[in-house]
């Protein structure tokens, strides 16, 4: 996936749940849109079920009105495995767009790859500088 060049297998379990937040948080509110609050959360709570059968760690992700939570995990990221963490956040980025893709026609997957194209990883200084 080119929005992952340059960083990719290359960010500490820290980062990497920062930056798959935003990937996933861009996602939602450019689905948003279109699907609706409900059929979203339906979607993306499918999704998650799908990845925590393959990744139980993923379990710690919940689906709220807003999106998707990550409190949990981030408490738990630096205990698992920084390989495996990053192969189940691609997994359900890769999965919600084939998913959204299958359901729309492929109608939104223009718009949600410029979405995914916007997210980078954080500077020192935007990080420090964060709201």
């Amino acid at each position: 996936m080119t929005w992952r060049d340059g960083w990719a297998g290359r960010l500490p379990q820290h980062e990497l749940v920062d930056v798959y937040e935003r990937t996933l948080d861009a996602l939602w509110r450019r689905a948003h849109l279109s699907l609706g609050e409900v059929s979203l959360m339906a979607i993306v709570d499918r999704v998650l079920h799908q990845g925590t059968e393959q990744y139980p760690h993923l379990a710690a992700l919940k689906v709220e009105t807003s999106g998707v939570q990550f409190g949990e995990l981030r408490q738990v990221s630096s205990a698992l495995d920084k390989v495996l963490l990053e192969e189940s956040l691609t997994f359900l980025v890769v999965e919600l767009l084939r998913v959204f893709g299958a359901l729309t026609g492929e109608i939104l997957t223009p718009g949600l790859h410029a979405e995914l194209r916007k997210v980078q990883v954080r500077t020192a200084d935007e990080k420090g500088n964060k709201a």
